[in-house]
């Protein structure tokens, strides 16, 4: 902002270099900015209009109002900024409303199918310029399905606007976007899987495109994701494939947590995303069978309700779509209506809300805090007091991992961390030339994923299980959020980021002042004298690594790794060693050879 309030206040302004630090600002603004300095952003709004830039003062404009509040000053001011912007270019009418919510009814049971569980996101924006994108699946239960002339409409919309603006403007882009949710729409409520693929593939083009003009940091832009990523969801429902349905969450999971980060936990954007989400888990999680893990989904949904109508007010069109949410994930769990199960077909929710209200009402559940009798020492849950503990171990959704799972991938853009209850992980990183080398593992306590919740950078490593894991999957909003609150929590964080920079410092160490047989020796005597366990014949690693993951941990190859275990053999210091099993007779001894 302070370039751009630079570039314009010069008596000849460059119009090149204000257009272009406008449409960057605009792509990078956030709702604490765009609220707090509300009269420098007019400013230089009015600066760019001023000079003949308005479609850069436009877009500004635009993400400005998408994060103020709709019905305060700040957003009259906008709106009269935006008109003469409009008068500026020419333009008769300073702006087009966006198209009226259409009502839709249940599908027909024709169909073989009730009305989903609604996925609301992005549903519920502010008039703007032009439309907004709107959900695909997601408006209020009981609506009426997407009808031609809306589509018309639009299609009226887009060719205007793309021989004013151009195809590629911003404003173009959203309504091309608007228009090919609701064609997906009309697919979907038809109910066949092949004109719902088709017109999923339709949006997915929309959304890059309107992603390339937005940047994908924009408001609008986090809707539009977030869209997408409930499209493939109903892809899944009209395939009626729990498996595809599984597919589709780490994009509604990705489109929530950029919602909270970009927008704030509490932006109603954010709420709603957050419902979505959790309503979605829910529903495979009854699938599945894990009613406990359902129960602390629906509590996620019941917070969402209340948070909307504390945030928006009781009469904001939210609020009923979130409270029918809720109820439609109640009925879902008590069991009242029929089975909602992908393979049987769709329940109708908007039936079992209401049968809910008259069904008796079972025995409330008690919940429990999540306990484990004593946490490797070291990790991120055995520093912490008990309750800023109990508190970090009630965020995030509850999953449960095989063994060789990649649960992170490396370069990945996703930012979720993932808390360890039960299991081990390993760390390991990939070159260009398709090698592997394993950085250090992970326990039961530990929180992998940090750097990127933190940073918001591509992921650094990637993470597979060892095993069956329990963990806590926590979005980088919540992570933040927790910080915030417990200053325990921040300082034991970076004790467990500083601890893992000293083990990589030494492993550097180690490659210049000792042998191969030595630099394996110090990590199997680190790793025994921190997680191993002791049996009849000595110690026992008790983490599945073979022996060349132990070895590239200490910054070998395979080759070198079979020649430096059989020092280690020679020596006496390691024994019986399989494949997954490496036994130390004497530990002491070990670190002796090390020279620890």
């Amino acid at each position: 902002m302070v370039e751009l309030e630079a570039v314009l206040s010069r008596s000849a302004p460059d119009r090149q270099a204000a257009r272009r630090l406008a449409v960057d600002l605009a792509r990078s603004l956030d709702a604490l900015s765009a609220r707090r300095d509300v009269d420098r952003l007019l400013r230089c709004a009015a600066g760019l209009t001023r000079i003949g830039s308005a479609d850069a003062a436009d877009a500004l404009l635009i993400a400005m109002l998408a994060l103020v509040d709709p019905t305060g000053p700040e957003a009259s001011r906008v709106r009269d900024q935006q008109a003469l912007a409009s008068v500026a270019r020419g333009r008769r009418e300073p702006g087009t409303t966006a198209p009226r919510q259409v009502r839709r009814r249940p599908p027909s049971a024709a169909f073989g199918r009730g009305t989903p569980l609604r996925q609301v996101v992005g549903d519920f924006l502010d008039p703007l310029p032009v439309a907004d994108p709107v959900a695909v699946g997601s408006v209020a239960v009981a609506v009426e399905p997407a009808k031609p002339t809306e589509t018309g409409a639009l299609e009226l919309a887009l060719q205007r606007n793309a021989a004013v603006l151009g195809s590629n403007h911003p404003q173009t882009c959203v309504l091309r976007l608007n228009l090919m949710c609701a064609r997906f729409r009309i697919a979907r409520d038809h109910g066949d899987a092949e004109e719902v693929a088709e017109s999923l593939t339709d949006l997915r083009d929309a959304t890059d495109r309107a992603l390339n003009a937005l940047g994908t940091h924009h408001p609008r832009a986090l809707v539009a994701q977030a869209n997408l990523a409930s499209a493939e969801f109903e892809l899944a429902r009209v395939r009626r494939s729990a498996e595809r349905a599984r597919l589709a969450l780490p994009s509604l999971r990705s489109a929530a947590d950029r919602t909270a980060t970009r927008l704030g936990a509490d932006h109603p954007h954010a709420v709603i995303a957050t419902s979505n989400l959790a309503s979605a888990e829910l529903e495979l999680a009854h699938l599945d069978g894990t009613r406990a893990q359902g129960q602390r989904l629906l509590d996620v949904v019941r917070d969402a309700s209340m948070r909307a109508v504390a945030a928006l007010g009781p009469d904001h069109p939210a609020v009923p779509a979130l409270d029918e949410q809720r109820r439609a994930c109640e009925a879902l769990l008590s069991g009242v209506g029929p089975d909602p199960s992908f393979e049987r077909g769709y329940a109708s929710f908007a039936d079992a809300g209401r049968s809910l209200a008259t069904a008796k009402p079972s025995a409330p559940a008690v919940r429990q805090n999540l306990t484990m009798p004593e946490w490797p020492p070291g990790t991120l849950l055995s520093r912490l007091r008990e309750t800023s503990r109990q508190e970090l171990m009630s965020l995030g959704t509850a999953v449960r991992y095989g063994a060789d799972r990649e649960i992170i991938v490396q370069d990945a853009t996703d930012t979720h961390v993932f808390l360890l209850l039960e299991g081990v992980v390993k760390v390991l990183v990939n070159d260009a030339s398709g090698d592997t080398a394993v950085l250090t593992v992970r326990v039961a306590g530990d929180l992998v994923g940090e750097l990127a919740a933190l940073d918001h950078k591509p992921r650094s490593a990637t993470v597979i299980t060892c095993g069956d894991v329990s963990a806590k999957l926590i979005t980088s909003a919540e992570l933040h959020g927790f910080l915030h609150r417990r200053n325990d929590g921040f300082v034991e964080l970076i004790g467990v980021i500083d601890d893992q920079l000293r083990w990589a410092n030494r492993r550097r160490r180690d490659f210049l002042s000792h042998t191969a047989a030595e630099r394996v020796a110090r990590v199997l005597a680190e790793l025994v004298g921190t997680h191993g366990r002791q049996e009849v014949g000595g110690w026992v690693l008790g983490i599945p690594l073979t022996k060349v993951e132990l070895a590239s941990i200490a910054g070998m190859k395979p080759r070198t790794a079979e020649k430096a275990f059989a020092d280690l053999r020679k020596a006496g210091v390691v024994v019986s060693h399989l494949r997954r099993d490496v036994v130390v007779p004497d530990l002491e001894g070990l670190r002796r050879f090390a020279r620890l």
